[in-house]
């Protein structure tokens, strides 16, 4: 049976991603490891950002992400963050570490992912907080866990639709990024994701080259908010995003 070329492609850059996963990440585990091991939790976040980031930038790299970033310089340098992207792949996790490499962050996810014990590792390494939206309680444990790590001075990723998407119009998003603002009054970054999941979930979850963009858009303050400003923070962020769907000829206004 002939194999596409795209299909080719595809089994290639899982077995590249794998084989580096394998060869570089589990030592750099190890290492990561034995630094936490000899009280050395400084330099183990230190090694263990670096590594993470280094291998999402090799991911974007085998994938093949023609990537354009617009807004960096909106990022502010001298704060936490709470940054808050739409979400439509997989691939979203290491194009935001890559995009936003200056930044040592952690991402509000899934416990999906955790059967893998590679994948479950680099999630703690760089301090994930796991979360089961079908169980209520653990939602809410989720949330005060991720305000503690932005009150301790980690920026964090949360992607408030909850799911994957794989559309360019981002869906409605739930209140849970916008609760911990209420806790924590961190600055909020909204980001728009484009094109992301034809990297892989618009080809038959096969890994293919696109072309993606990253919108960095302005940053809102939220000191001094209260319970009833939770909802309006959310529409605030939501249409920012939107907004900056609508701006591209192939946006699709989702059917009422």
């Amino acid at each position: 049976m002939k194999i596409s070329k795209e299909k080719l492609f595809g089994y290639g850059a899982v077995c590249k991603i794998g084989a580096q996963l394998l060869a570089v990440m589990e030592p750099k585990i190890w290492i990561h490891k034995q630094l936490v091991k000899n009280g050395k939790q400084e330099k183990a976040d230190e090694f263990g950002f670096k590594a993470v980031k280094k291998w999402a930038t090799f991911i974007t790299k085998v994938a093949k992400m023609d990537i354009t970033v617009t807004g960096l310089e909106k990022i502010p340098k001298d704060r936490t963050l709470l940054f808050v992207p739409n979400h439509q792949s997989f691939a979203d996790v290491p194009l935001l570490l890559h995009v936003l490499k200056d930044y040592d962050f952690g991402f509000m996810m899934k416990n999906s992912l955790n059967k893998f014990f590679a994948i479950d590792q680099i999630q703690k390494i760089i301090k994930c907080v796991p979360i089961v939206p079908e169980d209520m309680r653990d939602c809410i444990k989720a949330i005060r866990k991720t305000a503690e790590q932005i009150k301790g001075g980690l920026s964090m990723v949360i992607f408030p639709e909850g799911q994957r998407h794989s559309s360019n119009t981002p869906e409605a998003f739930m209140n849970g990024a916008f609760k911990i603002c209420q806790k924590t009054g961190v600055t909020v970054v909204p980001i728009y994701l484009r094109n992301v999941f034809n990297v892989y979930e618009a080809h038959d979850k096969i890994i293919t080259p696109a072309e993606i963009s990253v919108t960095i858009l302005d940053p809102i303050e939220t000191e001094n908010m209260t319970r009833n400003d939770v909802q309006k923070l959310n529409d605030r962020v939501y249409n920012l995003i939107l907004n900056e769907a609508k701006k591209y000829p192939d946006y699709e206004p989702k059917a009422v």
